[in-house]
């Protein structure tokens, strides 16, 4: 007998249904902000020159990183509870998704990287293949922090960390549920960060000298885990903050969100004009649990939470969406963009400029490449990575077809 519509779906696997991920603005709009902060960040660098005071402004756009690896767990933790809700959260969809969300375009631009900026040294396949596998972030010479060696993408360490903490997700999205669970997470994260810097620094020191050392333990996931727990905490926040909207914490970001907002942005220049006021990064000797990167993190966190309760804040907005839209392709290509824009108008962005002229230079240049990078990220975004999610997707469906025809296929029982 021929099973009816109800029955068919109901022997059909779980998997079968649509994994649709919700749109949040405010996602949309923090990854905006986030790259904007990264772009920031190295347009400053251009300019060795810039007075101190700017140069720290600048250089504080660095932890746009962890803006976005917090926006990511927030994101992740979103999607897999509706996965769940759904009853189709699947771990070997997890991975196939992100996959496709993210290899596509990062190893186009390893190629497009390659062809317009030579390495010195040549073609390194070892290079390569921990570039294509996202193991880059895990040895000095891979990411690489030590001089002359091949990048094969700039900025790649980012997504190596992110590789990693996307293949620990599943797990940590079924267990992480409550608070308790959420601040053990962290705990352990900033041991395991602590213990990893201090043992493996002596070794890196030794072998690749001191500045590169500093700068890989700063990259790599251990050191960087804290901040996806952080993100998995904000989770939690964002979510009883809006089950319990009466709740003092809840009511006082709805009716205050400028001033919380203008307290963030007043603790932010702070951070960054007293970038020693804490550590640099996690470590037992000296024992440093909470380091710079955390503290613009906690801010992070306080403004994520406030957009997340006012969808109408004027920070939400449709320019700095369509940014965080297209984040991931802006983020890749705005190396390229300020590279470009000093080798063809070198009169204008002069890196060797001084004073009050670096600084006019230096926000010329910052005005002429987010635009660029705008639309460069948004043709990208619709061209590469939007056709390639839906390739992730469609392949997604045909497995679930397959099971969901065996499923049919087998014998009822008498």
């Amino acid at each position: 007998m021929r099973m009816g519509a109800k029955d068919e779906a109901a022997a059909a696997p779980p998997e079968t249904a649509a994994h649709t991920p919700q749109k949040y603005a405010f996602i949309d709009a923090l990854r905006g902000y986030a790259v904007l902060l990264v772009i920031t960040c190295h347009t400053g660098g251009v300019f060795p020159e810039l007075p101190y005071p700017v140069r720290k402004l600048t250089n504080f756009g660095w932890h746009g990183v962890q803006l976005f690896f917090l926006v990511s767990c927030v994101t992740l933790m979103m999607s897999w509870r509706s996965d769940e809700r759904k009853g189709i959260a699947d771990a070997r969809a997890f991975w196939l998704r992100r996959f496709f969300r993210i290899a596509p375009m990062y190893y186009l631009a390893g190629a497009f990287y390659f062809l317009v900026d030579r390495p010195g040294g040549g073609f390194d396949f070892t290079q390569w293949l921990a570039t294509v596998a996202f193991v880059n972030a895990w040895h000095p010479l891979l990411t690489p922090t030590v001089p002359g060696r091949w990048m094969v993408v700039p900025g790649g360490w980012s997504i190596g960390v992110e590789f990693t903490f996307y293949f620990a997700f599943p797990l940590i999205a079924r267990y992480i549920r409550t608070i308790g669970p959420a601040l053990g997470f962290f705990a352990i994260a900033v041991l395991i960060g602590c213990a990893a810097n201090t043992l493996a620094r002596t070794g890196f020191v030794a072998h690749y000298g001191v500045t590169a050392a500093d700068n890989f333990l700063y990259f790599w996931f251990p050191d960087q885990l804290p901040i996806f727990a952080l993100g998995a905490i904000l989770y939690l926040a964002i979510e009883r903050c809006r089950a319990a909207p009466n709740l003092p914490l809840a009511r006082t970001i709805v009716r205050f969100p400028n001033i919380l907002l203008a307290i963030c942005i007043g603790l932010i220049v702070f951070l960054a004009e007293n970038p020693h006021v804490v550590p640099e990064r996690l470590s037992f000797s000296p024992f440093a649990p909470f380091p710079f990167l955390m503290a613009a993190s906690l801010v992070f966190m306080a403004i994520t939470l406030t957009l997340a309760l006012n969808a109408k804040s004027p920070a939400i907005n449709r320019w700095v969406c369509a940014m965080g839209e297209a984040s991931f392709s802006a983020y890749i290509l705005h190396f390229f963009v300020l590279a470009e824009l000093v080798r063809l108008l070198p009169a204008l962005f002069e890196p060797a400029a001084t004073g009050y002229t670096a600084i006019f230079r230096c926000l010329a240049l910052w005005v002429a490449a987010v635009p660029i990078t705008f639309v460069l990220s948004t043709a990208t975004y619709r061209m590469i990575e939007l056709p390639m999610i839906r390739v992730g997707r469609g392949l997604l469906e045909r497995r679930a077809a397959r099971r969901a025809t065996a499923a049919l296929a087998q014998p009822s029982a008498p």
